[in-house]
């Protein structure tokens, strides 16, 4: 029987460090193992057995409630995400097995993340503001400040600014104020009416 002599066998082993087995270089779809590479399973399906010389990559479908959407060696697929009723939320889209659930709010609330995983209710617009844009189960009411010749009187996620009914013969009459929180018709001052379909004013 041949001995190796322990300087052999030091040898052997630098020469195994400096020359390591060279890595298997897969496709993108690949993924290496055993010194060869094996298919990626495909989105929806999840990994059983990797491939060997004679067969390949075994993968099956994702079962009820569950997704992979993305191609995968993963022996397990992700639960698909729970609306939870309790806080404000609903489906907007069922979850399939390449794709999640998707939540949305409930009327009147809008999702605290991206991820949607919790509801606050919308912002109310306060008098001397009207609403720009109504919010939606992901969006919050944006407000915007009632213009010259608008106004608004009340707390709402839904009203905007209403036109003033009356006109003030200048700013100053309401206090200097444009976006005061009533309609001047309410306000003793000097007015011009305009009646409805006319271009001209009467005092």
């Amino acid at each position: 029987m041949l001995r190796l002599s322990p300087l052999c066998l030091l040898w052997g082993c630098l020469l195994t460090a400096v020359h390591p087995e060279p890595l298997t270089e897969c496709k993108e779809n690949q993924y290496p193992i055993n010194s060869q590479c094996c298919n990626l399973c495909p989105p929806g399906e999840k990994l059983v057995n990797d491939c060997t010389e004679i067969t390949n990559t075994e993968c099956v479908p994702c079962g009820k409630g569950e997704f992979l959407d993305t191609e995968n060696r993963d022996s397990h697929c992700h639960q698909h995400k729970y609306c939870d009723p309790n806080l404000g939320l609903r489906v907007q889209r069922e979850g399939t097995s390449k794709t999640d659930t998707t939540c949305t709010c409930d009327e009147g609330r809008h999702c605290t993340t991206d991820a949607c995983e919790s509801c606050t209710l919308h912002n109310l617009c306060h008098p001397g503001f009207g609403v720009k844009q109504i919010g939606t189960g992901v969006s919050d009411t944006i407000c915007e400040p009632c213009p010259v010749g608008f106004f608004s009187n009340v707390s709402s996620a839904f009203e905007k600014c209403h036109p003033w009914t009356r006109f003030p013969v200048s700013d100053e009459s309401l206090g200097g104020d444009p976006r005061h929180y009533g309609d001047p018709l309410f306000y003793p001052v000097d007015v011009c009416m305009y009646p409805k379909g006319g271009q001209g004013a009467r005092q």
